[in-house]
């Protein structure tokens, strides 16, 4: 029998959190206004030790914030080893999105907007409603883009592979899908070398112009590739968290159901890039629940610890 999962006490941490975040914010606006008076050779009218006032209280928060993200087993265990995913950005991630309120990862993928609907990833609109996407760029941003892909984690690893698969598919193998176009000839107020979106491509070669010369850009396997390392970091923070609280895990429903049998292992950086070497453990309880082996996926350059 499946067991419930307890509800974390959140709210203090979460508040600790958002007003750390507020006054590094208002800390920067703050010195941009003082330094605006400076270009113009005009005086601050106001005390600039309120920039060190500043600076205490950041610093009194954040050490209330690691201290309590330092008591979390999912992050003392697993995620300090991994580059680029500060206290800070774990602690917003678990106190907005704790894995015990999931029953399995494609909730917390759904909650996060990462689950796509009618074969999209939502996008954010006015008065759109059940998408959390100030948690979806938390995650897409600043965890996926500025953390693992900026401090070249592990993750990143596994990102160049699904961008490089990604790339393959839409440009390669599927002419039409490529984004963007060059005119190779000029047409009207077009001139030769000018690069066309998509649309305008199809308008020219409705209209005759037959030498467009298809120059694919990076920026949609890009994103789709941050999107798939996000969604597989998720996995593994669930997988994680649950595991060492003790809470029921469960197979992806990639696995389960829909005929996979390779499994991304959660990884970290510290001491060398490695498979973390607790997840034997996670990946024994899969395979009792699965009834089969499960084959292990890791991008090259990371090490796999003997079972």
């Amino acid at each position: 029998m499946a067991q419930m999962p307890s509800q974390p006490q959140l709210s203090y941490p979460r508040l600790m959190v958002e007003t750390y975040l507020d006054l590094v914010d208002s800390r920067r606006r703050y010195v941009q206004r003082v330094k605006s008076y400076e270009r113009l050779g005009t005086a601050w009218p106001g005390p600039t030790s309120i920039i060190d006032v500043f600076d205490n209280l950041i610093k009194m928060v954040r050490a209330e914030v690691e201290a309590w993200v330092k008591s979390q087993p999912v992050y003392d265990a697993w995620m300090r080893d991994i580059k680029g995913l500060g206290p800070i950005n774990a602690a917003q991630l678990i106190t907005m999105a704790h894995y015990s309120r999931f029953p399995n990862p494609s909730k917390l993928w759904k909650y996060c907007g990462l689950a796509p609907v009618d074969g999209r990833i939502p996008k954010k609109r006015r008065g759109q409603k059940g998408v959390k996407f100030k948690l979806k760029a938390i995650v897409c941003y600043k965890i996926g883009w500025m953390g693992f892909i900026y401090k070249n984690s592990v993750y990143r690893l596994l990102y160049d592979d699904f961008y490089q698969s990604y790339k393959t598919r839409v440009y390669e193998d599927n002419p039409l899908n490529r984004l963007g176009d060059v005119l190779a000839e000029p047409y009207g107020r077009y001139k030769a070398g000018t690069v066309l979106d998509q649309r305008k491509a199809m308008w020219l070669i409705d209209h005759g112009v037959t030498r467009v010369k298809v120059v694919p850009k990076p920026a949609h396997a890009m994103k789709m590739a941050l999107i798939k390392m996000v969604k597989v970091f998720l996995c593994h923070y669930w997988l994680v968290g649950r595991w060492l609280d003790g809470l029921d895990i469960t197979t992806p429903w990639i696995i389960k159901y829909g005929g996979h049998g390779d499994i991304y292992p959660p990884m970290v950086d510290k001491p060398e890039p490695m498979v973390w070497p607790n997840f034997w453990e996670i990946k024994d309880a899969l395979e009792e629940e699965l009834g089969r082996k499960l084959s292990i996926v890791v991008p090259k350059g990371v090490r796999v610890k003997e079972e």
